[in-house]
């Protein structure tokens, strides 16, 4: 019997230190759970309480929590409790010691008559344990009037559009605005002109009967038979020479040589299958007449007559034969 009274009071006194631990873990989870949400705190503030219909009313909501507490606050919400969210700031933060102040505002509107209220609106913080938690604002509830209607006196006629009178200046960015394309449309003109190139105009001159190395060989023999040079004209000389075969290149290749310098005459002669003997005759012509005309060279009676030679062997080089034919 003693023995059973024993072992009755070591289990009791086991089941009340059981009591004590459960007790005590329990205390400290609450606790824990009682700071986290002390030091995390959502406030809503409203300019009024009370507005009429389609007015904006400003809200505040303001957060406090420790620096080392993480906040989330809503996003993307079109109503704050059962009032229309007209427009939402950027969430403001402040630094007050160990804590920190969040702060956003909120306009919102209604546009029946009747009580709303604003909020309530969660707030996600992680607590100190990492695990994600909320809490939730005050709420305000606010009274939306309408404007009173005194229905004993008449309707009143509803009135015409005012005539409002316009200034100039009303108008000046799209004046500006018109010049400034003028501007733009004229230089964009002028560039695509001034890019076109202008097309050469070509007058085809009438060619003679007899075949070009003929005509060509009874002009030089004309030329040769009035002596020019003999009286002194060697400008004149030079200038009918060159006329003579440039003429006979345009008869017999199809090739605007009177409307060529010297230098277009060399750089266009390589596309010719000619003999570089021909090619020299011709350009020592040309090179001559242009001292001659331009540098007022006088020549000696040698250095003429040998103009006339080259002349002629050029015709000589390209004259076509059934043998052989000059291609471009």
């Amino acid at each position: 019997m003693k023995r059973l009274t024993i072992d009755n009071r070591r289990l009791t006194i086991v089941k009340t230190h059981l009591r004590i631990v459960a007790f005590a873990l329990l205390w400290s989870m609450v606790s824990c759970q009682w700071s986290n949400a002390q030091s995390v705190s959502a406030t809503l503030r409203a300019d009024s309480t009370q507005i009429l219909i389609g007015d904006y009313l400003n809200v505040h909501l303001t957060v406090k929590t420790s620096n080392n507490i993480a906040v989330a606050f809503p996003t993307g919400n079109d109503t704050l409790g059962n009032l229309e969210v007209v427009s939402a700031s950027k969430v403001d933060s402040t630094i007050d010691g160990s804590n920190k102040i969040f702060s956003q505002l909120y306009t919102i509107s209604a546009y029946d008559s009747g009580d709303y209220h604003a909020g309530p609106i969660k707030i996600y913080f992680k607590n100190s344990a990492g695990e994600l938690d909320s809490i939730l604002s005050n709420d305000i509830p606010i009274r939306v009037n309408t404007l009173d209607v005194d229905t004993t006196k008449p309707f009143k006629a509803i009135k015409a559009p005012l005539n409002v009178s316009y200034s100039w200046q009303e108008f000046i960015y799209y004046i500006v605005a018109g010049i400034v394309l003028l501007l733009i449309l004229v230089i964009a003109i002028l560039l695509w002109r001034s890019s076109k190139k202008p097309q050469p105009i070509i007058v085809e001159r009438p060619k003679p009967k007899t075949p070009a190395h003929i005509w060509a060989r009874t002009e030089l023999k004309k030329l040769e038979e009035e002596k020019i040079w003999q009286s002194h004209d060697v400008k004149l000389y030079y200038s009918r020479l060159t006329d003579i075969l440039r003429l006979y290149v345009e008869y017999r290749y199809g090739w605007y040589a009177m409307e060529s310098t010297t230098e277009e005459i060399q750089t266009e002669i390589e596309n010719y299958n000619l003999k570089e003997k021909a090619k020299e005759n011709l350009l020592a012509i040309l090179r001559s007449a242009d001292l001659v005309k331009f540098a007022k060279m006088i020549p000696l009676p040698d250095a003429n007559m040998k103009a006339m030679e080259n002349a002629k062997k050029f015709i000589d080089f390209t004259e076509p034969s059934e043998n052989k034919t000059v291609e471009k």
